[in-house]
């Protein structure tokens, strides 16, 4: 059972990525920076290199490496928050079946609303089916071919 990235989720890694290769690339600069400003013959113009072309670069770097390792992180976790939710959701349509309201009242979830939603993603992803009663009530059950780590003899 994958899940799948949403476009957003997809940005946020590029851009995540893409703020870690430009700050590891700008810190690389600073680096050949201050090497460069080390062969000045001025002590004016070795300061002024090892600030501007040495200390900027350099702290632009790792500012933006911080922040890319930690969009990239944000991504991750939201996909982990993903995989045990959905998992949860399933196991607590294990036994026959469960209305939006037992699966809310189960999972502590604060609104009906709110499990009826995450109850219909998984129907839209082919996770669980949907039933209706004879008294008009939503029922929904988990597809028996939907297998979960637990499920499975580990031996």
């Amino acid at each position: 059972m994958g899940t799948q990235s949403t476009p957003t989720s997809g940005r946020r890694n590029l851009v995540g990525n893409t703020l870690v290769t430009v700050g590891a690339l700008s810190s690389a600069f600073g680096a050949v920076g201050w090497l460069s400003a080390l062969r000045s013959p001025s002590i004016l113009t070795l300061a002024l290199g090892f600030v501007l072309y040495g200390m900027l670069p350099v702290l632009l770097g790792v500012t933006l490496v911080w922040r890319g390792l930690g969009m990239i992180e944000e991504v991750e976790s939201a996909r982990r928050v993903d995989v045990v939710s959905r998992a949860a959701l399933l196991d607590a349509l294990r036994d026959g079946g469960a209305t939006a309201r037992e699966v809310a009242a189960k999972l502590c979830m604060p609104s009906m609303r709110e499990a009826e939603r995450a109850l219909d993603r998984l129907v839209r992803d082919d996770l669980a089916k949907l039933d209706v009663t004879d008294d008009g009530e939503l029922v929904y059950r988990r597809d028996p071919e939907t297998i979960l780590l637990q499920d499975r003899d580990v031996n």
